[in-house]
This record gives structure tokens, sequence and C-alpha cells, in this order.
């Protein structure tokens, strides 16, 4: 597996490797643990590829570069068109949906996210100091600016949710 020459960078310039609101949460692969985060995606636990070619089989082209804290699902960087996907495990098939339309678009994402996570990072300190609406209303719009437009924002509503449904 090649890094792509940016995340390293990226990651370093983020600050961070992880974000937790509530129940729910991110975590970014280290530069060290990117390899052996490819397991069970695009290549088997001895190594074997897994990318077939077949649809909604594992493109070569995607690289985990972490997962949500709270299904374990990937997030995956999509290394030919540079948007940052999510990807439900144990559907029988990829179907990843993009959360980001690049590295940067994420940054500022998770960078708010961060910010508003602070006392906010576990579901008990949720509950006792629950996101006000506004703020929860100009995260998203910075989301949605961040990314143009371009993305479907759920992923993100879902994550700044004040309860589990």
């Amino acid at each position: 597996m090649t890094i792509p020459s940016e995340y390293v960078p990226w990651l370093e310039s983020l600050g961070f490797d992880e974000v937790s609101f509530g129940y729910g949460g991110l975590k970014l692969f280290l530069p060290d643990e990117l390899d052996q985060g490819q397991t069970g995606y695009s290549k088997s636990p001895v190594g074997q590829p897994l990318s077939n070619g077949a649809p909604g089989s594992w493109k070569p082209e995607w690289i985990v570069i972490g997962s949500d804290t709270l299904t374990g699902d990937p997030v995956i960087l999509d290394t030919s068109s540079r948007q940052i996907m999510m990807a439900m495990h144990g559907e029988g098939s990829w179907e990843p949906y993009p959360i980001a339309k690049s590295l940067q678009a994420f940054a500022t994402t998770l960078g708010a996210i961060k910010q508003v996570s602070a006392g906010r990072d576990n579901p008990s300190a949720l509950e006792d100091n629950p996101l006000p609406s506004t703020e929860r209303d100009r995260v998203m719009q910075l989301i949605r600016n961040a990314n143009d437009g371009e993305i479907d924002l759920e992923f993100w509503e879902l994550l700044l949710e004040s309860e589990l449904d």
C-alpha cells in the first residue's frame, strides 16, 4: 500500500487523531497504523488482495484512514477523487458515500466537531451539556460551506445528535 503523500502532513497539521461527540466519533489512523488498517478491506489477514473489480467489491484506489468509533465502519480516502467516504461494513458489498469532498474539507469539518465536542465527548457529558441548536446549525453550515454543498450531510447530522435513538 502506498500512503498518499499528502496524508502525513495533513494529519500532522490537523493536530489530533480522534474526535468524540456523545456516543459517536472518528478515529484516524496514524501513519504506522495505515497498513494494518487495510486488513479486511483491501487485503486479507495474510496479505492477499481483496480488490477483484467485481461490482460492490473493494476498489484498489480506496485507503482506510480511520474508523467510526461507534460502529467501526471505515473512513476511506478515495485516492482517485480525493473524497473522504464512509461505508457500512457487513452489508455484503461496499457502497461508500462521501462525507467530505477533500482532505481540506475533512479537516475543517473535524476541527469544527472537535471544537463543539469540548465538554460533550461522551454520552453523560453530552446529556449534562447539550449542544444548543444554534451552535449545531452553525457547525452544519460550516460543513456545508467547506464542502461546497457537494455532499449529503446526513452523516454529520447524525454524529451531532444529542441522543442515541
